[in-house]
């Protein structure tokens, strides 16, 4: 198969030449836009991963905005656009002439370079403006809140929305002086429901929820019938109002979540987002991808 290490030299002896070949084009294109450097297109390549990077994140904020399930159609775009940058490769490398003269670009080490350069600055700077301030996706991998959430499921957390009262947050326990022993057993950063906002009355009188001194209905919650040996801490609490500033959070499989009938308290400020949407969904012990899950909203 003719490739740069296969050119010839001219009469001249200085000026290499070598077909570009279709099927290397396409098989470089497993990262996106190296198909179309080694077929001569440098330029391009580059803008084409710019691209993907851009509307791959673009497709992801729409994912997680449009509730229904047809939503699930974000998700194929960025590999349609992958498979588009490498038909277009594939393309490039088919009209070159077969005595097309190397460039300078056409050498293993620049491939590598402007590839690695892009990697740690485009997809660095786009984690940044969009990964750190509008959205984030969190692995589930543990039990706490099932059934809402199961183990695998990949949810979006939008940053940039705040958690109303009986929506799911991102809890970050990292920084908190009351939790520091406990918090070093446990991950720093979890989900749990929003159960009482600032200036709520909330108490736990076996197991149910009162608001206020209502009780509210909760059909998302899992309770043993038979509750755990020492669960009177966890299955009675106050009555105690929510300070300012702060929140108290549960998990919905009660007998399983460490919350804030332990924890205590959440300030505002360790509150990390709002949790919208199941991203994706597998468990391999099930049979493969929860397809019943996939694209599933939260709210």
């Amino acid at each position: 198969m003719p490739n740069d290490a296969s050119a010839h030299v001219d009469d001249a002896g200085m000026n290499k030449t070598s077909p570009r070949s279709p099927v290397i084009a396409l098989l470089l294109s497993v990262c996106p836009g190296l198909g179309q450097h080694y077929a001569g297109y440098m330029v391009r390549g580059i803008l084409f991963y710019i691209i993907l990077i851009i509307s791959s994140w673009l497709a992801a904020i729409a994912f997680m905005s449009v509730e229904s399930r047809i939503s699930i159609v974000f998700l194929v775009l960025p590999f349609a656009g992958a498979a588009s940058i490498a038909l277009d490769a594939y393309n490039c490398a088919r009209c070159q002439p077969k005595d097309y003269r190397l460039q300078w670009f056409n050498r293993i080490w620049v491939y590598a370079a402007v590839f690695l350069t892009l990697l740690f600055t485009v997809n660095p700077v786009m984690d940044i403006l969009i990964g750190g301030q509008v959205l984030r996706a969190f692995f589930i991998t543990s039990a706490s809140m099932e059934p809402t959430l199961l183990y695998r499921d990949i949810v979006l957390i939008s940053k940039a929305e705040f958690p109303k009262r009986g929506e799911i947050a991102l809890v970050k326990l990292s920084g908190s002086k009351s939790t520091t022993k406990l918090t070093a057993l446990i991950d720093d950063q979890l989900l749990r429901r929003i159960i009482a906002v600032p200036g709520d009355t909330v108490e736990i009188r076996n197991d149910a929820v009162l608001i206020n001194g209502q009780k509210i209905e909760e059909p998302y919650v899992r309770i043993k019938a038979a509750p755990p040996s020492g669960s009177e801490q966890t299955s009675n609490f106050g009555p105690r109002q929510v300070p300012p500033k702060s929140y108290f959070v549960m998990g919905d499989n009660r007998d399983e979540s460490i919350d804030s009938r332990i924890l205590g308290f959440i300030r505002e400020d360790q509150i990390g987002g709002t949790v919208t949407k199941i991203f994706w969904s597998w468990n391999l012990k099930e049979g493969g991808i929860r397809w019943d899950r996939t694209a599933r909203s939260l709210k």
